[in-house]
């Protein structure tokens, strides 16, 4: 199949008008020659539009804009992938940015090595710590590259991965579900021939209050098991070992670690009661979730003190002891601040 351009570069935008300027003057900069920038404009009230179009104007040869009605990013996502042209695809959020030679450096490693898909190490910036944390794309515990990708936290997010166009045919974003890219990204991992790592954190993921992934947390993030299930259904054709470490790797960093992370860190009561509502959708959805060999052996490379807590919560959750694991929770929300508290204090 011939392509018009190199890379396509997607940037959904709904209610960024704040990060927007930053966002594209960092892709702008980024952007190797005979490729496009797709601007999504998913319904957005704020002046997104009129700053997506004052950029449009400036480098008509370079951006694109589409203005559709309100549909959620999954909804977004797709309407890009029909409009681009590109042999190549990656997708930016339009509250995030990149470094200058992103791009270029992933797609340089790809050529060089014919390889379908290239990824590259996370920035988290913290808006209102003022902090950040690397999130490396690799785990380096895993033998194939493919696992090494596969067996991360943020595995699943479509913003650090320049992904070769063929791989999408066949695949959309559920409509109307967040945490879309769990349902697509393993599935690409998957098919692609080989992929390359560039080990620098090169994406900035800016963590902002009020954002999909920050917001008050409720059980609509309940979607995952959603995601997931469909994740693990397109995979069912990948060969067996392909697909025992796609479900391991979804069960440990998508569904379990809902219940470790954000889950955990709510109030007592509330806390006690998602649990029970959650592991009980969990139960009905994967019947063999506490027999994978991966959710039980969760926490075997992490530091002494990760392993332990990992363990133990999955053996309560196991045992359906529900309470215990919410008071479990709390001791272990208290040390954490505990120790937050005396390492400020050292730092005075």
């Amino acid at each position: 199949m011939d392509y018009n351009k190199k890379l396509s570069v997607i940037v959904p935008v709904y209610n960024t008008e704040k990060y927007l300027n930053r966002c594209l003057d960092s892709v702008l900069a980024a952007i190797p020659e005979h490729s496009e920038i797709l601007i999504i404009n998913d319904g957005s009230p704020d002046q997104s539009e009129v700053i997506a179009l004052s950029y449009c104007e400036k480098y008509p040869e370079i951006i694109r804009y589409f203005h559709k009605g309100n549909g959620g990013l999954s909804d977004a996502k797709n309407y890009g992938l029909s409009h681009a042209t590109g042999e190549y695809i990656i997708f930016l959020d339009s509250d995030d940015y990149i470094e200058p030679d992103m791009y270029r450096e992933i797609l340089g490693e790809m050529q060089q090595t014919g390889s379908q898909l290239g990824i590259c190490d996370i920035n988290c910036e913290y808006e209102v710590e003022g902090t950040n944390l690397i999130s490396c794309c690799y785990n380096p515990n895993r033998g194939s590259t493919f696992f090494q990708i596969l067996d991360t936290p943020l595995m699943a997010a479509s913003w650090n991965k320049i992904i070769h166009r063929s791989l999408f045919e066949g695949l959309d974003y559920p409509t109307g579900l967040n945490n879309e890219d769990v349902a697509v990204t393993p599935i690409i991992l998957g098919r692609a021939n080989h992929c390359v790592i560039v080990k620098k954190p090169m994406y900035k993921y800016v963590q902002r209050p009020g954002s999909i992934q920050n917001s008050t947390f409720n059980n609509k993030r309940f979607v995952i098991i959603e995601t997931t299930n469909i994740a693990i259904e397109r995979a069912a054709d990948f060969p067996l070992h392909i697909q025992e470490q796609i479900k391991g790797s979804l069960y440990i960093h998508q569904i379990l670690g809902l219940v470790l992370y954000p889950i955990r860190q709510q109030s007592f009561l509330k806390r006690y009661s998602m649990i029970k509502e959650y592991m009980k959708k969990v139960d009905g959805y994967f019947i063999d979730f506490f027999q994978n060999r991966y959710v039980m052996d969760n926490g075997m490379t992490d530091t002494y003190k990760n392993r332990i807590f990992k363990r133990l919560s999955t053996r309560l959750l196991k045992k359906k002891l529900y309470l215990v694991t919410s008071i479990f929770f709390g001791l272990v929300n208290l040390a954490e601040q505990i120790n937050s508290q005396m390492v400020k204090k050292g730092h005075k």
